[in-house]
């Protein structure tokens, strides 16, 4: 009997056709303009608080690390907006711009930094509750969508909705591919996901900072919440999410 072929795993494909080897020029090798560092907002701005001005508990870094876990009940407690604004300078806010690059608080393979953040607010001192996206070139969130709605679409999106339901916020990582992709091609996709888990762990240290917790998922409907965030789902896509609160 004839030995039965062993399917390619879709994982396992990814893997082999993004290995250098296998790699097109790039949009750099090309000499093509890098796409810009965020997406440009038209519309309402809420100004953040300073980062320097943001008092933050002293913490030591062992116990910080000691004590890190993934909290997934609430308090129906707000979140203070300086909390909110710690968090998400923690994650993607840009301490340097230079040569159309930007220099964050997180690594990024090449400095590319695909990632937007969109964050819902359910419970935060001094903003409605609805949809925002933080600008992090001038620290500040653009409001996208100001409902009560709006909430519970994204986590209808989501295979665990209560996280985003109880949470005083949430913040949704999305990836401009072509940031990323300009630079190493479709290997870039690899290092879109090892960005997120940068980011997911200083959301996780950065929230113990402000006397929050948190918890980071990826188990998410893709098209649902691509369509919640109205994203095309192929130049611009969801990758990661993390809910906070008391």
């Amino acid at each position: 009997m004839a030995k039965r072929k062993r399917r390619t795993q879709a994982g396992q494909e990814f893997m082999r056709r993004t290995q250098f080897k296998n790699l097109e020029p790039t949009g750099q090798a090309r000499r093509e303009p890098p796409p810009m560092p965020e997406l440009p907002h038209r519309g309402e701005t809420v100004a953040l608080p300073n980062p320097d001005q943001i008092e933050t508990a002293e913490m030591d870094l062992r116990r910080a690390i000691d004590e890190r876990a993934s909290e997934r009940v609430f308090f129906d407690e707000p979140m203070r907006l300086d909390e909110l604004a710690y968090l998400l300078w923690a994650t993607q806010g840009v301490k340097e711009v230079a040569q159309g690059e930007t220099f964050r608080t997180v690594p990024s393979a090449g400095a590319r930094h695909a990632f937007e953040t969109y964050v819902v607010v359910n419970n935060v001192q001094g903003l409605d509750r609805g949809l925002y996206r933080y600008l992090a070139l001038g620290h500040a969130l653009g409001a996208m969508e100001r409902s009560e709605e709006i909430g519970d679409r994204i986590a209808n999106a989501t295979l665990q909705p209560e996280l985003i339901q109880t949470s005083a916020a949430t913040l949704i990582w999305t990836a401009v591919g072509a940031r990323m992709t300009w630079r190493y091609g479709d290997r870039g996709y690899r290092y879109i996901h090892l960005d997120a888990g940068h980011v997911g762990q200083n959301l996780y240290l950065g929230a113990m900072a402000v006397n929050c917790r948190t918890c980071t998922s990826a188990a998410f409907n893709d098209d649902e919440l691509n369509r919640a965030l109205k994203l095309d789902g192929v130049e611009h896509f969801a990758v990661y999410f993390g809910s906070v609160g008391k």
